[in-house]
């Protein structure tokens, strides 16, 4: 009886979090930034419908993290926990010219050849009866999707497997909507949403993503495939663009009021003001997350740490996480600022505190590395060489702060690109590569 009256009664699952990433929104680049915050176990690795296989085995993971091209509603699906949403909206001209431009580099496109054979232009790919709808209202249709409600607001490519499990939904699906259900649909789900960003304001959009997140905030970030010589559009392109998204201009338009609600939301909440520089937000965000990042996530101070680049990291300036195959295991590269911090959540005690470090720009800017304690410098050691070091040092319980915050900030100088170091055609800014830590009494 007992056993099953707790069975009856459990707590319900905490929700998992879904970015529905719209094409050409800097999805891509906001994915790295957004799965720092979770361990890598608990992410969805698929990012498109064609990639799923079974739905049920897939559940039965019970991720906390999904993000990709699944529609507003399409990953519901795939996790019986309740989903927070998460998007990136874009200026409906800025959207077009990007899916232009990526068409043209991107052999793989449908439309590839036909873009190249024929020589389009931006505004002749406006008009082109194959092209056109891949620059129509895309915003609208991308959130109003989904498998019951509104199953042809997008064309979706699925594998055997996905096709069985939904095929029931599918074929109960109602008549297509009318654009301006759509667009109501994808007002609601702005409206619903735990957070977006509009691209143009990207740095506010990381900043309200970390008082959101109860996170530090993000700092600095790499644009990288960015345009640097973007070509002035003719007004019959906009024009275009325009006529060809009269939903998705209303959308955005929604979006971007309410956007700069939350945002002033924040900034009231923080105790700041428009007129303040990056660093006065960025610092007024830091004291907002000391104050409540223990309450809102329920962390008990910690006395071992073995943290590793699987790990959900707090903290700021690091790259995505990426996989040494032959260890089965994660690191990440500093950058692209100059300090990276991790802040862990300690008891008020001494410790020794060790870092794995397997590369860097060179032995000597290794060399040159400084560690900060909350602010503090320390000394460090190792009985390594070269760019592969176990870095040690000692942290009196006098430097944890009366919260138990314990913020590591490596201070280095002189990051270049990974290219430029070693050859490679990635170019963020990077310094040294982590592979873990680890903090003992």
């Amino acid at each position: 009886m007992k056993a099953w009256f707790k069975r009856r009664f459990k707590a319900p699952k905490k929700p998992a979090y879904y970015f529905a990433h719209i094409p050409k929104t800097a999805g891509t680049s906001f994915i790295v930034l957004l799965d720092r915050f979770f361990p890598a176990r608990s992410i969805f690795p698929q990012q498109l419908w064609r990639e799923v296989g079974d739905i049920e085995a897939v559940k039965a993971q019970d991720y906390q993290l999904f993000r990709g091209h699944f529609g507003g509603g399409g990953a519901q699906l795939l996790s019986d926990r309740n989903l927070q949403n998460l998007t990136i909206l874009r200026h409906p001209v800025e959207l077009a010219y990007s899916t232009y431009q990526y068409v043209k580099r991107e052999k793989n496109t449908v439309v590839y050849d036909l873009v190249h054979n024929e020589q389009l232009s931006f505004e002749d790919f406006l008009s082109h009866p194959k092209t056109a709808p891949l620059v129509s209202n895309r915003m609208v249709r991308n959130l109003s999707f989904d498998f019951v409600e509104d199953a042809t607001a997008q064309e979706v490519f699925l594998s055997p497997q996905t096709v069985a499990y939904l095929q029931p939904l599918i074929s109960k699906s109602q008549q297509p909507l009318t654009d301006s259900q759509r667009l109501q649909r994808a007002k609601n789900y702005i409206d619903q949403c735990f957070w977006f960003g509009m691209l143009e304001r990207f740095d506010d959009a990381m900043r309200l993503l970390s008082y959101r997140l109860v996170a530090p905030a993000i700092g600095k970030t790499q644009k990288l495939n960015k345009l640097k010589n973007r070509p002035v559009l003719s007004d019959t392109a906009r024009q275009r663009v325009l006529s060809l998204n009269t939903e998705d201009m209303r959308l955005y338009e929604y979006a971007d009021n309410a956007f700069s609600r939350k945002y002033n939301d924040m900034l009231k909440a923080i105790g700041g003001d428009e007129l303040m520089t990056d660093y006065e937000l960025d610092h007024l965000l830091d004291q907002y997350y000391r104050e409540n990042h223990l309450r809102f996530y329920s962390h008990k101070l910690q006395e071992v740490v073995n943290f590793t680049a699987a790990d959900a990291l707090w903290g700021q300036q690091w790259h995505r996480r990426e996989w040494i195959g032959d260890e089965q295991s994660y690191f990440r590269w500093s950058g692209p600022g100059e300090v990276s911090s991790l802040d862990f959540w300690m008891q008020a005690k001494d410790y020794e505190i060790q870092i794995a470090i397997i590369n860097a720009l060179s032995s000597d800017w290794l060399d040159n590395l400084r560690i900060q304690v909350n602010e503090q410098q320390v000394k460090w050691h190792s009985d390594d060489q070269g760019v592969v070091r176990t870095l040690t040092l000692h942290c009196p319980k006098n430097l944890i702060a009366a919260n138990g915050l314990l913020r590591l900030a490596f201070h280095s100088q002189d990051l270049v690109s990974h290219a430029q170091a070693f050859g490679s055609d990635d170019n963020r800014l990077v310094g040294f590569a982590l592979k873990w830590v680890k903090i003992k009494p």
